[in-house]
C-alpha cells in the first residue's frame, strides 16, 4: 500500500494532518491502544506518565520516522543514485578514524551518510549527480590541506540542521560547493 496525503488536499476540507490521521485510524479500524502497547513492546516508544498519550519518542525513533517517511517519497524513485554505493565513496574521501578532541568518526556510518543524501534529495528538493557529489567532497577535503582541524564530519559537511524557537537552520557545504561549482561551469 502507497498513501500519499498532500496538506493542500486537507487544507481544501479544513482538516490539520493530526486530525486526519485520526480520521485515517478509523477508517482503517486500528487499535491504537494494542499499537502502542506493540510499539512499547518494541522498545519505540514509552508511555506518557503525565499525559498518558500521545507516546513518547526517543530521538532514535524520530530519526526512524523521519528514515521512513524520506525512503517512502517518490521522488527517491526518480532519483538514479546508488546512495550506499556513493555514501561508501565518499567515506573514502575522508580521513579514517576519529576526528582530534572529538569522539566521532569522520567518516560516519554508511547508513547516517545515505540518510543525509536522501534527506537533501527528498526533503530539500536538491538534486545532484554522483559525480558532482564526489567531486564536491573531494574539493572540500583536499581544501584543508593538512591541518583539518576545521574541517567537518562528513555528515556535517552533507547536511546539519540546527532547531532554535521553532525555527530549523540549514547548514550544508555539500550543497554550497555543487552550486558553486554549476556556477562556475555556466560562466
Amino acid at each position: 500500500m502507497k498513501l500519499t496525503i498532500d496538506t493542500k488536499v486537507l487544507d481544501k476540507y479544513n482538516l490539520s494532518l493530526g486530525q486526519f490521521m485520526v480520521l485515517l485510524t478509523s477508517y482503517y479500524s486500528w487499535d491504537c491502544n494494542r499499537l502502542t502497547k506493540e510499539l512499547e513492546e518494541m522498545g519505540l516508544v514509552q508511555a506518557d506518565l503525565f499525559r498518558g498519550y500521545p507516546p513518547v519518542l526517543s530521538d532514535n525513533t524520530k530519526d526512524l520516522v523521519a528514515s521512513i517517511l524520506v525512503e517512502c517519497s517518490p521522488k527517491l524513485a526518480e532519483c538514479k543514485i546508488d546512495f550506499e554505493g556513493l555514501a561508501k565513496s565518499l567515506q573514502a574521501i575522508y580521513p579514517e578514524g576519529i576526528k582530534s578532541g572529538t569522539t566521532y568518526e569522520w567518516q560516519g556510518t554508511v547508513d547516517d551518510i545515505v540518510r543525509k543524501l536522501r534527506t537533501l534529495v527528498v526533503k530539500y528538493d536538491f538534486q545532484f549527480t554522483e559525480q558532482e557529489a564526489i567531486r564536491a567532497t573531494q574539493e572540500y577535503v583536499s581544501s584543508f590541506g593538512k591541518d583539518q582541524t576545521h574541517m567537518k564530519l562528513l555528515k556535517y559537511f552533507l547536511l546539519k540542521t540546527t532547531k532554535t524557537e521553532g525555527h530549523t537552520e540549514v547548514d550544508s557545504m555539500f550543497m554550497t560547493i555543487i552550486e558553486n561549482n554549476r556556477l562556475n561551469e555556466k560562466e
